[in-house]
């Protein structure tokens, strides 16, 4: 039989960190860090003072036009009065039109070095609506907005939070060169831990993906040594190593990480699915088990525990789990598989016949099922169901139960399915809340219209 494919969350860091609205009207500020002027700055002055207002009777935006209007003399002089900079940059901002307004900004700095964080903020002013904006489009799934709102926010501000959410969309779309920019434009920016986190592991993963390991491997390098204490990165820089020959120094880092004793369940996880990719799957099975004590019902860790002692030809300790899976997710045809294979090496050969025939059996499988908390109290299930034997589209009623840590059921849903027409697949979701916490879920089979 084939090998199935592990089941894992992406070791490609994704970070989304909202910052609290507030924006600074650009307006006249008290004490603007450049004074003096002329006629047209002070002309400039008189129109963003009435956009300022709410009893003016033309719009804002024709107040800012005519502020940039009376202002062209006074940045056309040699040298320009570096306060037409200022105030030409906030009619800018007012305007939205945030890269000449950034490039107002930088002439500003370079013309009085003292400008130099009152640019900053009024930069990062104008960021912070652009900011949000993206992570409200996120939220609300609209993906292309988010990333218009993410790109025209690093027009006027370099923020690490920023670059890394276009960086991330853009990798997830496969446009890696964008992604890798973004990710070094991060990097430079700086900022709080997770965002150079988030920033160095993509970028890493990026590099080793399109056949650069030594750059990949400096990064990683650079960032452990840092940030001993982050297992993502340690797995990340593990991994590099390997893909550089380096053996000895990636086992190295292993057999720290399995020595340890205050591992999270996602940390487990994340070592698992590292040695798993290492080719180590006898220490990954050891990784998932310990994430499987953690957090029994998990169907993704039991999934990928399976599997790992499958691929290590641990048939003995496969069986079992096997069975736990066939019973738990009767639909899914790859978990027969592994049964009937486990049963077949482990001398049961009549056993193994039997659950090929509940294979055989099966109308219609599920091709992925998987369990998210989508809001506070809200878990959702959804995944995809191919029919592989009903003519026409018939109904069929699925009893779902959620459990609980400990595996008691907290409640027992109907899933109704519509099967597609024979031979295609269609999405399925159920959506359920409860306020006991939800670590799980197993279903039954839909009497005679799902097999024996």
């Amino acid at each position: 039989m084939s090998r199935r494919n592990l089941r894992w969350s992406t070791l490609v860091a994704a970070a989304v960190i909202a910052v609290p609205a507030g924006t600074a009207a650009p307006a006249l500020a008290q004490d603007d860090c450049v004074g003096g002027g002329n006629q047209h700055t002070r002309g400039a002055e008189v129109e963003l003072s009435w956009a300022s207002r709410r009893d003016d009777p033309q719009t804002k935006e024709e107040r800012y036009a005519r502020a940039l209007e009376t202002l062209q003399p006074a940045l056309a002089e040699t040298p320009p009065d570096p306060r037409s900079y200022l105030l030409a940059a906030r009619s800018y901002l007012g305007l939205r039109e945030y890269e000449p307004a950034g490039e107002m900004l930088d002439k500003l700095v370079a013309a009085v070095p003292d400008c130099e964080d009152q640019a900053a903020e009024m930069r990062f002013n104008a960021w912070v609506p652009l900011y949000n904006r993206g992570i409200d489009q996120l939220k609300g799934g609209d993906e292309d907005a988010a990333l218009a709102a993410f790109e025209t926010a690093n027009l006027i501000f370099e923020d690490a939070r920023s670059l890394n959410n276009a960086a991330s969309i853009y990798q997830r779309r496969g446009e890696s060169q964008k992604a890798m920019d973004l990710y070094r434009r991060a990097l430079s920016a700086g900022g709080d831990e997770e965002m150079t986190r988030v920033a160095s592991i993509n970028l890493a993963e990026l590099l080793r993906a399109a056949g650069n390991p030594e750059q990949a491997l400096a990064i990683y390098s650079d960032y452990a040594s840092e940030h001993p204490e982050d297992i993502l990165g340690r797995l990340n820089y593990a991994i590099a190593l390997m893909d550089a020959g380096d053996q000895e120094a990636a086992e190295q880092i292993f057999s720290e990480l399995m020595g340890r004793d205050d591992l999270s369940f996602l940390q487990w996880s994340q070592v698992g699915i590292g040695l798993y990719r290492a080719g180590n799957f006898v220490q990954a099975a050891e990784a998932f088990d310990k994430a499987h004590e953690l957090q029994p019902q998990n169907k993704e860790t039991l999934e990928n525990l399976a599997n790992s002692y499958y691929q290590a030809d641990e048939y003995t300790q496969l069986a079992p789990l096997a069975d736990t899976l066939v019973q738990r997710y009767p639909y899914e045809r790859v978990n027969y598989n592994l049964l009937a294979n486990a049963r077949t090496e482990t001398g049961d050969e009549a056993a193994a016949l039997g659950v090929l025939e509940k294979r055989e059996a099966l109308t219609f499988e599920f091709l992925r099922a998987q369990l998210a908390q989508s809001g506070d109290d809200v878990y959702s299930l959804e995944g995809q169901v191919m029919n592989t034997a009903v003519e026409g589209s018939p109904t069929v009623t699925i009893p779902v139960h959620f459990l609980g840590e400990s595996g008691d059921v907290v409640l027992t849903e109907p899933l109704e399915l519509a099967l597609p027409p024979k031979g295609e697949a269609a999405a399925f979701q159920l959506q359920v809340q409860s306020e006991t916490p939800i670590a799980g879920f197993r279903y039954e089979m839909a009497g005679d219209a799902g097999g024996s």
